[in-house]
């Protein structure tokens, strides 16, 4: 039985259901402690499946799909698993964090001319660099 959690502002909808099916179904393989050759074959079909009809439903809603994290995740995940082992101790939280402190926050303070030079500036003046 698929749970239907769309249903909030008329989102019912087959195909997007079976997007967030096949996300978890690939959500839940990823947290897998330990992954055998078949396991990674079978991650992998998985991850296709999933990107395939996420891209062919949100291809209009985005420009071209340029999604460095969809694209990582589906031409490199499973390269990642078999060098280093199990994903699910990784973590993009301390980057998104650093993104955050030393990007976005300093180029909204810019007034968008020079940007780099700003950030920088920014950067140094408030970390005594």
């Amino acid at each position: 039985m698929k749970v239907m959690v769309f249903v909030v502002d008329n989102l019912l909808n087959k195909d997007l259901s079976e997007v967030y099916v096949r996300w978890n179904r690939m959500y839940l393989m990823s947290r897998f402690e330990r992954f055998t050759e078949s396991d990674l074959e079978n991650f992998q079909i998985a991850i296709n499946e999933w990107a395939d009809l996420f891209i062919t439903l949100f291809w209009n809603c985005s420009s071209g799909m340029k999604m460095p994290k969809l694209h990582s995740w589906i031409y490199h995940i499973v390269d990642a698993i078999r060098d280093f082992g199990a994903i699910n101790g990784y973590t993009t939280e301390t980057y998104e964090s650093l993104h955050k402190t030393y990007v976005k926050i300093p180029y909204r303070l810019s007034n968008k001319k020079d940007v780099e030079m700003q950030i920088m500036k920014n950067v140094i003046k408030k970390f005594n660099i």
